[in-house]
Parts: structure tokens; C-alpha cells; sequence
């Protein structure tokens, strides 16, 4: 092959034994979040050592992940930030509205795993909830934390609030877009030290033209522009969390501007096409 290309660091490792054997001319290794996060602090420091004497370019999907790269000692000269995306034929956008009497509709996409922060975000809602009788927030995934999760909603007498719909194929995931009013992905540092790339289903709720609520974390000021597509709060600051979902859910008006700021911002920075076009000429210009 003329490039092997990696998607995560531990398969990066991998990659450059099959360039040792020769079986490749090039590789590259994308690096998401785990792999620099909770795999670094599991295996240490050094774990990337091998992977950043061989590998011939480091495709991390954020800025934030670049500077980490550099600081385990990757070469920033062979570092190129380049974005996950979204396909803006698929993810519509949509100007939100309530109508009467209608509910207003909170959702968060997600794996039910502690670093989505979800837990956070039940207790935000818990406490909106009482001055806010035609809330409902929706839960869209599956995972390991749902029971967890389940008695969380259950001891805060949620149940008639909350709902979890459990995995959602792609075309249960567009409708959801298409109903929901405001997006709430409140992510975390896991205690493994586990941290989020830059989720994409922020990427999808912009597009689809919803204002999104998410935090300080990661790459996620990257992808969220804080308050002008959404608001960013800090992680577990469930007071923070509250006040914004409240002044969204109160200033229904502001769902709009942040929508169409949101939808120009992913067409300029995330979309899939165009990111495509620049991967080929990463791909040319790393063999000339």
C-alpha cells in the first residue's frame, strides 16, 4: 500500500510494524480522544514512543489534541488538525419553534457512559423542572450506565420528565433532531481520565439548527461557539448547566439566532465533503 492510515493511537502501533515489514510506504495515525486521554494515562507517557519515531503523519481532530501530541513529544512538524464532519445533505437544518401548548423538547445523543456527563444533566433538568411543567428531556443511546442513570431519574422522581428511548437507528436520529428544541451534551473527564474527542452529534445538532448546551472540555470549544451557537459551562458544574438550559429554555427567540449561527459555522469548518477533499491532499501531498 502507498499509506496505512490509523484511526487511534493504539493502531498507529500497529501500523508502523506493518511499515517495518514493508508492507506500506506510509503512515498516518488520526488521533480521537481516548487514545490520548485514558489510554496515556493506563499505559503511560511513553506508550506512543515507537508510533512517533516511524509515523510519518499525526492527524489529531482537534487543536487540543495537537498541543497534547506535541507535549508527549510528536513532531509538530508532522501534526496537521484535521476535523471529523458531518454530511449537511443528511443533517438538515430547521428554524425551531414552539408552538402552543406544545412541549419543549431537551435531547441529548450519546452513550450512556460517564464521560457523556448525562448524570449531570438529569439533575439540571430535576431542577428546572417544578417552574418548567412542559419541559421533557429525551435520552437517545445505550451503554453501560443506564441502570445507573435509570435510578438517578427514579430517586429525583423524574420518570414523567425524562425518558430513555434506548439506541436510536440513523433515521430515529434525523426525526429526533427534527423534534427536539435545544441539544444538551454536558461532557466530562471520566475518573480514568478518559476525555471526549470532539463529538459529533454536536456537530449534527448544529446542523440540524438547534442551539446546543455543552462544556469546557476537550475539543469542544472548537465546535461550539460559546454563546453564539450555545453555551459552554464547566464540567460537572450542575449549577452552570441549570442556569444556561434555563435561559434557553425561557428565550425561546435566541434558539433561532443560535441556530442559523450554529448551521453557517458547521457548513464552513465541518463539512464532511470538503474535509474529504482536504484528506486526498493530505494523502498527495504526504507521498510527494
Amino acid at each position: 500500500f502507498d499509506i496505512i492510515h490509523c484511526h487511534y493511537g493504539f493502531n498507529g502501533t500497529l501500523g508502523v510494524y506493518l511499515k517495518d515489514l514493508g508492507l506500506c510506504d506510509k503512515v498516518i495515525t488520526a488521533f480521537h480522544g481516548y487514545d490520548i486521554s485514558g489510554f496515556i494515562a493506563k499505559y503511560g507517557k511513553g506508550v506512543y514512543k515507537d508510533l512517533f519515531a516511524k509515523g510519518d503523519l499525526f492527524l489529531p481532530v482537534s487543536e487540543y489534541w495537537k498541543r497534547r501530541l506535541i507535549e508527549l513529544g510528536c513532531n509538530k512538524d508532522r501534526i496537521i488538525v484535521h476535523h471529523m464532519g458531518v454530511d449537511l445533505g443528511r443533517f438538515k437544518y430547521g428554524e425551531k419553534k414552539i408552538k402552543e401548548a406544545e412541549e419543549i423538547k431537551i435531547l441529548t445523543i450519546g452513550r450512556l457512559i460517564e464521560k457523556k456527563g448525562i448524570a449531570c444533566a438529569v439533575k439540571a433538568i430535576a431542577k428546572l423542572a417544578s417552574a418548567h411543567e412542559n419541559l421533557r428531556y429525551i435520552i437517545a443511546g445505550e451503554g453501560p450506565d443506564r441502570h445507573k442513570i435509570e435510578a438517578l431519574v427514579a430517586s429525583l422522581n423524574m420518570n414523567e420528565k425524562i425518558e430513555l428511548k434506548g439506541r436510536a437507528d440513523r433515521d430515529e436520529v434525523l426525526k429526533l433532531y427534527q423534534q427536539a428544541h435545544i441539544f444538551l451534551l454536558p461532557s466530562i473527564t471520566s475518573q480514568d481520565g478518559e476525555q471526549e474527542g470532539v463529538p459529533v452529534v454536536l456537530m449534527e445538532a448544529q446542523a440540524c439548527g438547534l442551539a446546543v448546551i455543552s462544556t469546557q472540555h476537550s475539543g469542544i470549544p472548537e465546535v461550539v461557539i460559546d454563546g453564539k451557537t450555545g453555551f459552554l459551562v464547566p464540567e460537572k458544574d450542575v449549577e452552570a448547566l441549570t442556569e444556561k438550559t434555563g435561559y434557553l429554555i425561557e428565550h425561546p427567540a435566541v434558539w433561532q439566532e443560535m441556530g442559523k449561527a450554529g448551521r453557517a459555522f458547521i457548513e464552513k469548518n465541518f463539512n464532511i465533503k470538503l474535509l474529504n477533499e482536504q484528506l486526498i491532499r493530505i494523502y498527495q501531498n504526504c507521498l510527494t
